[in-house]
């Protein structure tokens, strides 16, 4: 099966990896219509709540989040 998630924003992101990460042969296509270097001076907020259900869906990307919280 074909999945399109319509953009690169973290929560495209997130959703995309964990469609994937549920069933691995699904097809999953995220288009950006922004280039690798645009930024445009936003952050995402994450509490301790959302850490730890992201913990239990995806613990690989998760650590990769915490080793860089501040």
């Amino acid at each position: 099966m074909n999945v399109l998630c319509l953009g690169g924003s973290p929560a495209g992101q997130t959703f995309a990896t964990l469609i994937h990460l549920r069933d691995p042969s699904l097809d999953v296509t995220v288009p950006e219509r922004n280039t690798a270097n645009d930024t445009f001076g936003w952050g995402v907020v994450l509490s301790a709540d959302a850490l730890g259900r992201s913990q239990r869906n995806d613990p690989v990307s998760t650590g990769a989040i915490r080793s860089h919280l501040s």
